[in-house]
């Protein structure tokens, strides 16, 4: 059956392996000092700068995926996919890689680079084995009841969430449009959680048993319906911010 139009909502249901392949949190990081919480966004311009996190790289391989498939390589894959469609589409595009590093940043360090270039939107992103489509993710964090211009590292995405939550649900309807299955699910995948920004992680997951996240035209087709999302958010906040 197809969801409503008007709000897709999905109960994420995904192997415990894949969870566990996602939610893996980095020992603590050091106390680091508050951000500084950038302007409202109906103050400023809308911005198009995009970030891709492909996750893993370098020694940390990620999931072993089958046939000796490394989730670092199609992260990456994904990644190159998605730039090429972005920047087509006019956005600003940046990656934290765009190869294989001998030595990978640590999610601290990915999300330090996101935060310092303030793009308007943060793509994590994942591969797995288990389940079926696209899976997207948003942090666990709750709004704060009283927000401030001082956001704490570890609770920087709380902010943030509502304008993530909804562009999730935007992309994940483009999906449900391009025919492919999607899960919408709450977690916590390093490093949404320090973002400042609306941010979400996007894992592809095979298509049933017979199209495995390899497989170059699944890839591009979901890379096109999540840039055609994009598209039609960057225009909605641009009308918004022309109202004002």
């Amino acid at each position: 059956m197809t969801p409503p139009r008007k709000q897709f909502v999905a109960v994420a249901l995904l192997a415990l392996s894949s969870i566990a392949s996602l939610a893996q949190t980095p020992p603590p990081p050091q106390p680091q000092a508050p951000i500084s919480q950038p302007a409202p966004i109906a103050s400023r311009p809308v911005r198009t700068l995009i970030l891709l996190d492909p996750a893993h790289g370098g020694p940390d391989s990620g999931a072993h995926l089958p046939n000796n498939v490394l989730e670092k390589d199609i992260t990456l894959a994904f990644n190159n996919r998605l730039r090429a469609l972005l920047s087509a589409a006019n956005f600003a595009v940046i990656s934290t890689r765009t190869s294989d590093p001998a030595a990978a940043f640590t999610t601290d360090q990915r999300a330090e680079i996101a935060n310092h270039d303030h793009p308007a939107v943060c793509l994590v992103l994942h591969a797995t084995s288990s389940g079926s489509g696209i899976h997207l993710f948003t942090s666990r964090l709750t709004p704060p009841e009283h927000p401030t211009h001082i956001l704490q590292w570890n609770t920087a995405q709380a902010a943030f969430t509502p304008a993530s939550r909804s562009l999730a649900n935007q992309i994940g309807l483009a999906l449900l449009d391009a025919k492919l299955p999607v899960i919408l699910g709450q977690a916590t995948v390093p490093p949404l959680d320090n973002l400042t920004c609306p941010a979400i992680a996007i894992e592809l997951a095979p298509l049933a048993s017979t199209t495995p996240v390899t497989d170059a035209n699944y890839q591009q087709r979901a890379a096109q319906a999540i840039v055609t999302a994009l598209t039609n958010w960057r225009a909605e906040n641009a009308a918004e911010g022309a109202a004002q």
